[in-house]
């Protein structure tokens, strides 16, 4: 019984190591040991868009093609054709091969990779075809929304090797001729200014002095002014002028005006609240007041002035004196937008500073 239970355990040690040792030499070294290896990127991007200023995220869509050089996988060929494979015999036969190990930022890691191809060459020069779909950050000064810039990062990291045994090389970006063919894939509220590539070392916080090389594309685009005139100003701006429309609505002269007016600023409120909700995902959620937060808020205190100054001047009518109730309707029809203005003004020059 003895016996038996050494032969296990001398077994399962055995096992153990053989499975340990194997897994200690898995992984294929690059192709060259006594520099980088350069890796050619070409990216091709097919759709920007969703870009979501309550979540500071944008949803981008490309497809990336890399190449490089692998002397050990050279063969030869009578007729110089290269060897293929498509899908998901592409993907089992890059187990077999070296190849980047690939980060692609995405918030939550919500990215996805589909292989399409692999290509290998006479010489050893391998070409992979691969689509994502991710959903990174972007970076902006939003303080004058409707109106502001963003910027859109999309970085392609090494993760399996530094930068000593692999190198980035820039290769087609595309489109890049011009900022219309750019805008054709751009989807959204958002035009593009200009965009830009380039690589970097980058270092993560668990490999301390050691850099990774990284592909860093910047996309820079602006809010779109007559989207944001039709979003908000323009609805702002109704609601400010029916708001002053009922400033001279003069219930000292029929008393049955009041219950009107007041009720119209009260629906013009709840309508301004409404709003502001509807344009939730339109809206940007930061932490300091923008453009648009000072024009929501202004609205509605402005409102909420009016439906007050409308029912002291309903109670100087009903309870005390008539000609003082009509003197301040006046002063208040004739007052209200200029003092929009300057509550306007005041609350921009505070509160974005």
């Amino acid at each position: 019984m003895r016996t038996t239970l050494l032969f296990f355990r001398w077994l399962t040690a055995f096992w153990l190591w053989l499975g340990l040792s194997g897994a200690a030499t898995a992984d294929i070294p690059p192709p060259h040991t006594n520099g980088p290896t350069v890796v050619q990127a070409n990216l091709y991007l097919e759709d920007v868009n969703d870009i979501r200023l309550e979540s500071g995220t944008f949803d981008v869509t490309a497809q990336l093609v890399l190449t490089w050089k692998d002397d050990r996988l050279a063969f030869s060929s009578a007729e110089g054709k290269a060897r293929s494979w498509m899908g998901v015999r592409a993907e089992r036969h890059l187990e077999k091969i070296w190849h980047p190990v690939l980060d692609i930022s995405g918030e939550k890691g919500l990215s996805s990779t589909v292989i399409y191809s692999l290509t290998v060459q006479p010489d050893g020069t391998v070409t992979t075809r691969q689509k994502f779909t991710t959903r990174p950050r972007f970076t902006g000064e939003l303080t004058w929304f409707p109106f502001g810039r963003l910027m859109l990062h999309l970085n392609i990291s090494s993760m399996a090797v530094d930068a000593r045994h692999l190198q980035f090389a820039l290769g087609h970006l595309a489109p890049s001729d011009s900022m219309e063919q750019l805008d054709t894939v751009l989807h959204g509220n958002w035009q593009p200014v200009q965009m830009e590539w380039d690589v970097r070392d980058a270092g993560f916080p668990d490999a301390q002095g050691q850099a990774f090389s990284q592909i860093s594309l910047q996309i820079e685009v602006v809010h779109d002014f007559i989207d944001g005139v039709h979003k908000v100003l323009l609805p702002l701006m109704v609601i400010a002028l029916a708001s002053w429309g009922l400033m001279w609505v003069n219930f000292t002269v029929q008393p049955a005006f009041s219950s009107p007016r007041i009720a119209g600023i009260i629906t013009l409120i709840l309508t301004t609240i409404a709003l502001k909700f509807v344009l939730g995902r339109e809206l940007p959620v930061v932490h300091y007041l923008t453009f648009s937060d000072v024009l929501f808020n202004t609205t509605i205190v402005m409102l909420s002035f009016g439906m007050l100054s409308s029912c002291v001047v309903a109670t100087l009518f009903a309870d005390f004196s008539v000609p003082r109730a009509q003197w301040l309707h006046r002063m208040l029809r004739s007052s209200y937008p200029l003092l929009f203005l300057v509550v306007l003004t005041g609350s921009c020059v505070v509160f974005l500073d």
